[in-house]
């Protein structure tokens, strides 16, 4: 082996073993992610590890991982502050409900009904309309109107949430720009009549809605209107 050779061999034994070293960015990351206590058993390495910022400059490793907590912090406190604006408001509605129908019970007419119906309905729920048809009365639907509307929004139930088309809407409420509506039957087989609340938000009464309170409105009505009534 001559003097050229021997100089060489060493440097190649050198260069392949430095190639095989080599970590790529996903090894790193994978045992980064298989041993997450690294840095914390390695700390003086913090010092010389910096990332990228969302601002031009960079920070360390600890002070992003900070604002990352702090960003999941007010996202968490939004969602809080949102579930608790949904609750208080949710806890209004049940008052406000809760005092109509003790209203209701006070009633001696059916005008007085309406008038407590309006004025906590419109005024403190700021709904758009209320309308309170008796069946058999002199503000009765007409029959084939009736006959039509009961078949095709209730279908056996006692309750509709959502649209009207724009004769429902003027049969109902003498206007055409109600949005959606809650209605329901009154009686224990809706026999005795029909209120619809009206709400000029295409969204605000929909299906998928809780009925409870509406449930305990419908409740109250079949309890008084007959004390009111001629049924």
């Amino acid at each position: 082996m001559n003097e050229t050779s021997r100089m060489e061999e060493p440097s190649m034994m050198l260069a392949e073993p430095a190639s095989d070293a080599v970590l790529t960015t996903e090894q790193v990351t994978e045992y980064l992610l298989s041993n997450p206590d690294f840095l914390v058993s390695h700390p003086h390495i913090l010092n010389q590890i910096k990332v990228p910022h969302l601002l031009p400059g960079s920070v360390s490793l600890v002070e992003r991982q900070a604002e990352q907590l702090r960003e999941k912090v007010k996202i968490l406190q939004k969602q809080l502050s949102e579930l608790l604006s949904v609750a208080k408001q949710n806890e209004r509605i049940y008052r406000i409900y809760a005092d109509l129908n003790l209203r209701l019970f006070k009633c001696r007419t059916l005008v007085d009904v309406e008038q407590s119906l309006s004025d906590v309905l419109l005024h403190q729920l700021e709904l758009d309309e209320i309308s309170l048809k008796l069946f058999g009365s002199d503000n009765d639907l007409p029959e084939t109107s009736k006959h039509h509307l009961l078949k095709k929004r209730f279908n056996d139930r006692i309750y509709y949430l959502g649209r009207l088309s724009n004769a429902e809407m003027a049969m109902m409420f003498n206007k055409k720009n109600i949005g959606s509506v809650a209605m329901m039957l009154l009686g224990e087989q809706g026999e005795m009549g029909l209120l619809a609340i009206g709400s000029h938000q295409p969204h605000h009464f929909h299906p998928g809605m809780d009925t409870l309170l509406i449930t305990q409105l419908q409740q109250f009505l079949t309890l008084i209107v007959p004390q009111l009534a001629e049924f």
